[in-house]
């Protein structure tokens, strides 16, 4: 559930409807279907901050070379364009044929539930994808009907992603602190911080989802492997509550801080790519965001990232995270030589050779590295591996709070901005979350 906000052919969704059709018009204007010929490929990326975009943009170029007479129609959306566009384009025949696709009941499953994506088990098997990732990363590309995490696969994810804390070592230095290692250590450190004038959090509740990360992110962080079943069975749509000890303490932890100046000043008014921006020029000591922000944190050296420091008591915490948006086959492929394409591409994008480069640009590949591999780490990366290698062997990825209910991202969307402003209690906060899915788990039966 990456959250990327810079644009590239971004149209607003009312442009975003008017440009389908006149789309759609224009082909048939010429005399052409709206239908995509098998040699011009068109593909859907959220990759759009700029170190990922080169990526992309390199993979692509080699796909094209060593696929003679292909050409790549690419669109790069951002996450939330993607989420106003995708479906609607492809419902009106002239969206991608290859995709990004956000996990969970809001996208990928409303999608699967009216045939707009194909499943792609038999690449799958074809290329041996379920041995460059785990079962479980997959397992979140699973549907069966209205089921989450059974039955057939609609995607596979290029990278991973994990939600940590990242800091700023000079501030933590001059303010005589040491990264903390437990949760207990954290709040006291933004104390210290904070009496020193220096803001403890960085942070950005006008655009995108930073407030979500965070209040995500400390619930997961209290939370021991060994105890996920609760949450795993909210996520994949199997029962329970939101309304919980663990939720509602993490929410009144966020309202303390936004209302007792632990945040950047005029938070409120910043958008979460400004926000990044500002944490990258030392504004701020720490910030709760992902790992698909590390090529623009490489350019600070002071920045470090780390996994939120867990409680005492719990040894195996959750992280928030798991992988970016998959790729997927969309129902525009219509015919096997289309679908055939769209399944090599995919292939090329997981492949071992693209995880190389997303490592060489300092992002966390979600297909192992080939053990020849010599891409050049960087600090943060090497950090972010070594976590990834130790929540996957503790089975301690977490999950996105939105990926529960097609409605969770807007609910949450929608009342963060009021607990962080003081207008709702975090009780009330909880119980929306629980009311949004309670009414989802209602319409399954």
């Amino acid at each position: 559930m990456k959250r990327s906000v810079k644009s590239i052919n971004m149209l607003p969704a009312f442009q975003m409807k008017t440009a389908v059709a006149l789309a759609g018009a224009a082909l048939m204007n010429l005399g052409l279907s709206a239908a995509v010929r098998a040699d011009d490929l068109a593909v859907w990326d959220d990759q759009t901050y700029e170190g990922q975009s080169a990526v992309i943009e390199q993979l692509n170029k080699e796909f094209e070379a060593a696929h003679p007479g292909v050409t790549i129609k690419r669109t790069a959306r951002t996450f939330d364009d993607m989420k106003l566009t995708l479906k609607l384009a492809v419902s009106a025949g002239n969206g991608p044929v290859v995709t990004k696709v956000n996990q969970g009941a809001g996208d990928m499953g409303a999608m699967v539930k009216e045939g707009l994506l194909l499943p792609v088990d038999d690449y799958i098997k074809k290329y041996s994808w379920d041995k460059r990732q785990s079962d479980s990363v997959l397992a979140r590309d699973r549907w069966d009907g209205p089921k989450f995490g059974v039955g057939k696969t609609y995607g596979i994810s290029g990278l991973a992603e994990i939600v940590g804390l990242y800091y700023n070592k000079k501030i933590l230095d001059d303010a005589g602190i040491a990264p903390p290692k437990t949760f207990e250590e954290l709040l006291a450190d933004l104390d210290k911080l904070k009496e020193k004038g220096v803001a403890p959090f960085m942070m950005g509740s006008a655009k995108q989802h930073l407030a979500l990360h965070m209040i995500g992110a400390i619930d997961q962080a209290h939370i021991d492997a060994g105890n996920r079943a609760e949450l795993d069975d909210l996520i994949y749509g199997r029962g329970g509550s939101w309304n919980t000890k663990g939720n509602i303490e993490s929410a009144k932890l966020v309202q303390k801080w936004a209302q007792g100046g632990y945040f950047y000043p005029g938070f409120e008014g910043i958008s979460g790519d400004d926000a990044v921006q500002l944490f990258i020029s030392g504004q701020g000591a720490f910030l709760i965001s992902g790992t698909w922000y590390f090529g623009d944190m490489q350019h600070n050296q002071d920045i470090g990232f780390m996994a939120i420091p867990a409680p005492k008591g719990i040894t195996k915490p959750l992280s928030v995270g798991g992988v970016d948006l998959a790729w997927a086959i969309t129902s525009l492929a219509k015919d096997q030589k289309t679908q055939d394409l769209a399944g090599e591409y995919i292939d090329y994008m997981v492949s071992e050779k693209a995880a190389e480069a997303w490592a060489n640009a300092s992002y966390l590949p979600a297909t192992s590295l080939a053990a020849d591999a010599k891409p050049k780490l960087t600090p943060l990366l090497s950090s972010g591996i070594e976590m990834w290698k130790t929540l996957n062997a503790n089975d301690a990825l977490g999950h996105y709070p939105d990926w529960s209910s097609p409605t969770m991202l807007k609910t949450i969307d929608d009342n963060t901005p009021l607990l962080l402003s003081g207008k709702i209690t975090p009780e009330a906060f909880v119980d929306a979350m629980d009311k949004d899915y309670q009414a989802y788990l209602k319409g399954q039966k």
